[in-house]
């Protein structure tokens, strides 16, 4: 019983850890912005985005990315930052629009991870 609640307890302790510092997918992601004008979509629910979001990102909630995108850019080329909360619907959504066509999407993680990035 020990041996379980130290495993849930690191597994929370790295979970945090992940939502509030910095991580490698969340500079890159940041990289993108500053150096090729990426697109910012956060793909988190219009609830959650009104609690805060990252200065300039667009809200389409993931199950929405692929009716939505062509009303932000149809060009396959524009490079593209996708965040959420934790990084999994964010992970969906660059799942979309690399089937849709689009080349140069980029899984920022969640808000936390970016914010600690920026």
């Amino acid at each position: 019983m020990k041996s379980l609640a130290k495993i849930i307890g690191l597994a929370l302790l790295l979970s945090y850890s992940a939502l509030g510092h910095a991580t490698e997918r969340a500079e890159q992601a940041w990289n993108a912005i500053q150096q090729q004008q990426a697109l910012i979509l956060d793909v988190r629910s219009q609830a959650e985005f009104q609690q805060g979001h990252l200065a300039g990102a667009h809200n389409i909630p993931h199950t929405q990315v692929a009716q939505q995108i062509n009303h932000l850019t149809k060009d396959k080329e524009q490079a593209i930052v996708v965040y959420c909360r934790s990084g999994n619907r964010s992970s969906y959504a660059l799942q979309v629009l690399e089937a849709m066509g689009y080349k140069h999407v980029l899984n920022g993680g969640g808000l936390n991870e970016m914010q600690a990035a920026q």
